[in-house]
């Protein structure tokens, strides 16, 4: 091959692919990694920082285990003989619901001393806990139906929050503000208590239903039946404004949010061998829907830290814990940048021509090259 026919080639090939890389900077790249992948079932993972904590039935009984991201270790939380569900962390403190003396406690547990502890010790049933700070809350039986209560870890009082004779309950705390599904109405909806203020507030009062609400700063988020399927919506403290987030007919159930990224079990690609859910998200900010699971099996009761996001999975035949991290093409690969594009060049001018062909048509075939260029292994 002559050197001038050659160098054509190659401003081409350098051509197609800083044409690519501007078509999809900052395109999401998601590489999945399995956190637990035992035998048995493990449920409801929940994560702060690099911990991720879930519910595993190993044992023959369900207890609390736990997951360290940058260290790639798993540890068990819980040992006792009886079950223990629904695990929820903030910072070195996991809580859960704990039926070893008969009936639902809430229990917790601290990751710096290894120091597990009791939290409630009425003889009903307390339920579903969530934490932030120091105030855990949960749901609550013993008023002969389900009100929130709460526990300030620092001063060991527990207080009740709601005292409506309906129910209250699947609590979310974010700051000052606790927020749960109510039925007062006679109808599910979202309402919410300030701490601070010792207030109550509605959210949410659509005569359809409203349930599973999640809160990060000043925003709330909950499914929502009104349209004759489950939908996303939200509501801004800060515009005091109610908006819909998620439109597709299909179902979409779960919601969780991080800052400006929401995530929840989506149930679009449902055929009829499979149910086939798939976890999804969405920008706040930029208004832009992603795909973050594409596996044909099942994933659900997905969370999010940060650019981490957890679920449920069974495509390995049981319920297995996996986790991806939500990056940007533009983040991952920097290949074209200002002092390279000589060294590129003359890279280029050393290869066969076949080489050559190969990498023009790889760089050619868009879809193909986004997921070479964003994978990536995940350190352990």
């Amino acid at each position: 091959m002559k050197n001038s026919e050659k160098k054509i080639t190659v401003v081409v090939a350098v051509v197609s692919l800083a044409l690519l890389i501007s078509a999809v900077r900052g395109a999401l790249v998601v590489s999945e990694f399995p956190i637990c992948t035992e035998v048995n079932d493990q449920w409801f993972p929940a994560i702060y920082g690099d911990i991720v904590v879930w519910q595993d039935d190993r044992n023959g009984n369900y207890d609390i285990y736990g997951y360290d991201l940058s260290t790639g270790e798993e540890f068990q939380i819980t040992t006792d003989e009886s079950d223990q569900w629904f695990p929820a962390i903030f910072e070195n403190i996991v809580v859960w619901q704990d039926d070893r003396n008969g009936n639902w406690d809430i229990y917790g547990y601290d990751l710096s001393n290894k120091e597990e502890f009791q939290i409630t010790k009425d003889e009903n049933s307390q339920q579903h806990p969530a934490i932030y700070g120091d105030i855990v809350v949960w749901h609550d039986s013993r008023n002969r139906n389900w009100d929130i209560y709460g526990y300030n870890l620092s001063t060991n009082e527990e207080f009740q929050i709601t005292t409506d004779s309906q129910d209250q309950y699947e609590p979310a705390i974010y700051g000052d503000i606790v927020v749960w599904t109510d039925v007062r109405n006679g109808h599910w909806d979202i309402y919410g208590y300030s701490l601070s203020k010792e207030a109550k507030f509605a959210i949410s009062i659509d005569p359809d239903r409203q349930r599973w609400p999640a809160i990060h700063g000043d925003t709330v988020v909950w499914q929502d039946e009104r349209n004759g399927n489950c939908d996303i919506y939200g509501y801004s403290f800060s515009a005091n404004e109610e908006f819909q987030i998620i439109t597709h007919k299909s179902t979409q159930a779960g919601p969780k949010l991080y800052e400006n990224i929401l995530v929840w079990i989506d149930y679009r690609n449902k055929n009829i061998f499979s149910d086939n859910l798939d976890v999804y998200g969405y920008d706040l900010l930029k208004e832009e829907e992603f795909q973050i699971t594409t596996d044909r099996h099942n994933q659900g009761s997905s969370e999010i830290y940060g650019d981490i996001v957890v679920w449920e999975d069974d495509r390995n035949g049981n319920n297995d814990i996996y986790y991806c991290r939500l990056t940007s093409a533009e983040s991952e690969e920097r290949l074209v940048q200002e002092g390279q594009l000589e060294e590129f060049v003359s890279w280029f001018e050393h290869l066969p021509l076949i080489r050559l062909i190969i990498i023009i048509a790889a760089i050619l075939s868009i879809p193909a090259a986004i997921i070479t260029m964003g994978r990536r292994s995940e350190p352990k």
